[in-house]
């Protein structure tokens, strides 16, 4: 009889693996987007550096259908479809620490800090793409939604946590020091990966009992042709094309947020590196927990398109609020109320968005057509931090804020418009967190 957590068998399993997973690929992101820009911003580096921090960050997550259709290609089923790949990425986060930690830069080291992103950057896109494939494949459909609350919830924890930790650690504590302290808690999520089984027969490691399943024997391709073909077909449907149009407007705003925010907290609103960095992260730890209850609620009640349409419409009003409140916001409780309202809408479009791609992507190509939406959801991040910079910044916030709300009011229409995720599935019971 197997033992030990098996994904295919214990939805508590599945969902704490989710939210434990997504967890570990929200360190390096936290670490890039919220502690190295305001540390850089706390030192005076120019806002096109800050800028070029959160496009090099999410940079590697664009471009992950490469290892995306090698996985769908390549696999080892005795061990599942995806956690072979899983492992490796882990491995490759770990290593990418260590390096950094092996080197610290200061503030005035902007290339290096810039490959330093793009390094561990690349390892957490990886272990998303493992992630996202093994979700397409293992999750059921009526718990789509409540998974994609996890999945999210945990990646807003880890990139609070990171955050917070790489805020106060780069000015108390120094880079090298900062990144060397991190590798305990990926070596916490590795250790969890090498646990689990996808499946009841499969191996737990290489030299455990075991072989491949049915079920990831009939699913997996194993030739090129065939996934191209497969994907390509999917990904043409008029609903996918609309996802993707939606995507690029949408994301595009939000990287030109995610850019603003760290700046306008060192130069509007007083903070430091590290006060920032306390400040967001425990601002988005406690908005992950709402988001987890929230992002579900919303994908059961209204199914995951009109709830979508309606977050990022309502992030347009908030973005509103940025540029005509200033007198408002610019105080330290009120500017932590903002925060914390960017924060609920960051993680809650994830969330209730999610299960579009997943409600779209074919099994048999999971990995590859999953995470073309995703990569395809990233790039824009980076373009819309770029445009930031070029439209002006803080000295055209007019300008900047209104590019803003005009890409996220078209990306919700498109939203709007497609077809599916209206369906109303079975109901789950919104998960309580304590």
């Amino acid at each position: 009889m197997p033992t030990g957590p098996i994904l295919s068998e214990s939805r508590p399993v599945r969902l704490f693996t989710f939210f434990l997973l997504y967890f570990g690929q929200g360190l390096p992101v936290g670490t890039a987007t919220v502690g190295f820009t305001a540390w850089l911003a706390a030192n005076g580096a120019p806002e096109a550096d800050v800028a070029a921090i959160v496009a090099a960050a999410y940079l590697p997550w664009s471009f992950k259908f490469i290892p995306a259709a090698v996985m769908d290609r390549y696999a080892w089923l005795p061990m599942g479809r995806r956690r072979a790949w899983l492992i490796a990425s882990q491995a490759l986060m770990i290593a990418g620490f260590a390096i950094a930690a092996l080197i610290g830069p200061g503030p005035e080291d902007i290339q290096v800090i810039l490959y330093i992103v793009f390094l561990i950057g690349t390892g957490s896109a990886i272990q998303d793409v493992a992630v996202d494939g093994l979700a397409v494949d293992i999750l059921p459909e009526r718990e789509q939604g409540t998974a994609s609350a996890f999945m999210f919830g945990g990646q807003a924890v880890g990139i609070a946590v990171s955050g917070a930790a790489a805020g106060a650690g780069l000015q108390y504590l120094g880079s090298s020091t900062t990144f060397l302290l991190f590798l305990p808690v990926i070596l916490i999520v590795t250790l969890w990966a090498l646990i689990i089984k996808e499946r009841p027969e499969e191996k737990r490691l290489p030299w455990s009992r075991g072989k491949a399943s049915p079920v990831n024997l009939e699913r997996h391709v194993g030739a090129w042709w065939p996934i191209a073909e497969a994907t390509f077909r999917s990904m043409i449907k008029p609903d996918s094309l609309k996802l993707l149009g939606a995507a690029l407007l949408t994301r595009t705003a939000g990287g030109m947020i995610t850019a603003m925010w760290p700046i306008i907290a060192v130069v509007g609103a007083g903070y430091t590196s590290a006060g920032f960095g306390a400040m967001f992260s425990t601002a988005k730890l406690a908005m992950a927990v709402a988001a987890i209850a929230i992002g579900s609620l919303l994908t059961m009640r209204l199914g995951p398109r009109i709830a979508t349409m309606l977050v990022y419409l309502s992030l347009a009003l908030l973005v509103l609020f940025i540029l005509y409140g200033g007198s408002i916001w610019v105080g330290t409780v009120a500017f932590i109320v903002v925060s914390c309202l960017w924060a609920l809408h960051d993680t809650v479009s994830s969330i209730v968005s999610n299960p579009l791609r997943m409600q779209l992507s074919d099994p048999n190509v999971a990995a590859t057509q999953f995470t073309i939406y995703n990569s395809l959801s990233n790039l824009p991040v980076s373009l819309g931090a770029t445009l930031y910079a070029i439209f002006g910044g803080t000295e055209e916030l007019a300008q900047v804020v209104w590019t803003m709300v005009a890409l996220l009011v078209a990306g919700s229409a498109v939203y709007g418009w497609m077809r599916i995720g209206s369906r109303h599935v079975e109901a789950e019971p919104v998960p309580v967190v304590n």
